[in-house]
């Protein structure tokens, strides 16, 4: 997908709890306030993966009464003109995040370009999974330190482990963007972990963060970005509005989206995009994309049938939250 993208992939869906809207004061359960997203205060809530906190403070802001942009129609319009007018799609079976721990070996990680660099060691054994698609992307967690490990374009062969790009964070603080100019496994620099829809978020019960999203190729600015993204495709957009969505931007599904009769899996998703919105992420040759992964076991246990009525949701179902200051990619 994106930059180093050449198709789509959308696992399963998983939970999504539905917060009530809040403003000002101490949020649902207590949770702490933080400073919002585009000014003002927004509640947070916690989420969590295997004990570790995932970034508090970015992913988990509750957005929804955060101040829709002014221009928001416009950058919609702008996307759905270009050609993105197809439905959001889950596909499940394809990404899977590695568990490590102390024992797990640290192994360096060989740059296949010499302008994308991996400045510590990566935990890696044998055995861990790749996703076998175009993006071979590789996702690790160690779970004793709660630490943070992506790559693009992976490879483990006779002992070295190869990528193209890939960022590592330390979960237990606020997510830190890139310097610009730098993708992580995604285009955007953003972290495909934290945004992905995980199968033990659907078992604990909700979703509690942003989820990332992978618009159609070309049909949103894929030269500029706004934080916390701090990359882009290089690309050229092929609309002719002024108004280009740019990587990193924040939309939220719209409350007043009914989805009365659908089943528990999709009914979550749709909910979390009402409460935490969704990243541009990253971009790819067909449908709108959502990151999912299976459950940690390698098992798949999404089911297509609950997942296909996202397919109802549209690029024209969002609004745009108040955009930071665009930055072109260097």
């Amino acid at each position: 997908m994106g930059v180093h993208g050449f198709r789509i992939r959308l696992c399963g869906l998983t939970t999504a709890s539905l917060l009530a809207a809040c403003s000002g004061g101490a949020s649902p359960g207590g949770a702490p306030i933080v400073p919002g997203y585009s000014g003002g205060s927004r509640p947070l809530h916690s989420s969590t993966f295997y004990g570790c906190p995932v970034f508090e403070g970015t992913y988990n802001r509750i957005v929804t009464n955060a101040a829709v942009d002014p221009n928001s129609d416009k950058y919609i319009n702008s996307v759905i003109q270009a050609g993105d007018t197809e439905g959001f799609y889950a596909s499940t079976g394809v990404e899977q995040v590695n568990l490590a721990d102390d024992e797990t070996p640290l192994v360096s990680v060989h740059q296949k370009v010499q302008w994308h660099q991996f400045p510590v060691p990566y935990p890696w054994q044998s055995g861990f999974y790749i996703e076998p698609l175009g993006d071979a992307h590789a996702i690790v967690v160690q779970t004793d330190t709660c630490h943070l490990y992506e790559s693009y374009s992976t490879t483990y062969s006779n002992g070295t482990l190869s990528a193209y790009s890939g960022a590592n964070w330390d979960m237990t603080t606020r997510f830190v963007p890139l310097a610009p100019g730098n993708p992580s496994a995604m285009a955007s620099g953003l972290s495909l972990f934290a945004g992905m829809v995980k199968w033990e978020d659907y078992e604990s019960g909700s979703i509690d963060h942003a989820l990332d999203w992978s618009a159609i190729a070309h049909t949103v600015a894929e030269s500029d970005f706004v934080k916390p993204a701090s990359d882009t495709d290089h690309l050229q957009f092929d609309g002719n509005s002024q108004f280009q969505l740019p990587y990193g931007a924040r939309l939220r599904l719209k409350a007043s989206f009914s989805t009365y009769g659908w089943g528990p899996q999709a009914t979550m998703v749709a909910n979390a995009m009402k409460t935490y919105g969704v990243y541009l992420s990253d971009t790819g040759s067909s449908a709108n994309g959502l990151y999912f992964a299976n459950a940690s076991d390698g098992s798949d246990p999404w089911s297509s049938t609950d997942l296909s009525a996202l397919g109802k949701i549209h690029v024209g179902d969002f609004d745009v939250i108040k955009l930071p200051p665009v930055q072109n990619a260097p």
